[in-house]
């Protein structure tokens, strides 16, 4: 099987040529950049499952994925993944009295947005029931971007990334015994992506009615989390 590398490097256009060196890097970190964010976002589910048991005893406790759904996106809202996202005006434009020159740059504050007191109740408050009625407006919830996916730059696969997440909260919550030892498990904040300063440490028992899990399990969420 070719690699990824290959593939892209090997790609030619309708018109039979190859990709441009600057392409070709774009489409590698295409293919690499999902696989750091999903890691991030894995991470912060272990983080949260942590700091809020009674979040992982409902998730044990549920069947329908009804509360896993608002776990979920609780854990997008509350945590820094990414502060903020760049873009540059089109048009001159006026909104709200600002003028916005053609070729401004301008930035989309994701983590404010997510954490604003007007349209959040008790933002700083893990709280994943809030999700229970929103409304689903692509404007206020923004871990990922915002707007239309096929009309804006929001980020494509976000759902891909939410169903992942799902994935590693139903196994930590309903399929593995663990505990986390004492550590330091602040947010840094003063880095990108803000992160724990190092990987979690888990400490594993067994799994629920099952064999103790391998070491292979626990490699592969220390490899997530670098």
């Amino acid at each position: 099987m070719e690699s990824v590398a290959y593939v892209i490097a090997e790609h030619r256009d309708l018109n039979g040529e190859l990709l441009s060196p600057h392409i070709a890097a774009v489409e590698v970190l295409n293919v690499i950049r999902p696989i750091v964010a999903a890691a991030v976002y894995i991470t912060f589910v272990a983080h949260a499952l942590h700091h809020h048991p009674e979040c992982r005893s409902k998730l044990e406790a549920g069947d329908d994925g009804s509360y896993l759904e608002l776990f979920v996106q609780e854990v997008r809202r509350f945590y820094p993944f990414f502060p903020a996202v760049a873009a540059l005006v089109r048009r001159d434009l006026e909104w709200r009295g600002y003028q916005f020159p053609s070729g401004r740059r301008v930035i989309l504050d994701l983590y404010g947005t997510n954490h604003d007191a007007s349209t959040w109740d008790a933002p700083e408050a893990f709280r994943p029931e809030r999700f229970s009625d929103w409304d689903g407006s692509a404007f206020n919830f923004i871990p990922q971007g915002g707007g239309d996916h096929d009309m804006n730059h929001r980020c494509p696969g976000e759902w891909i990334t939410v169903g992942l997440m799902k994935q590693a909260a139903g196994v930590l919550s309903r399929h593995v015994k663990y505990d986390v030892p004492e550590q330091d498990l602040r947010i840094d904040v003063s880095r990108l992506p803000a992160l724990p300063p190092k990987p979690i440490n888990f400490r594993s028992s067994d799994m629920y009615g099952r064999p103790p899990l391998g070491k292979d399990f626990w490699c592969a969420i220390d490899c997530i989390q670098q």
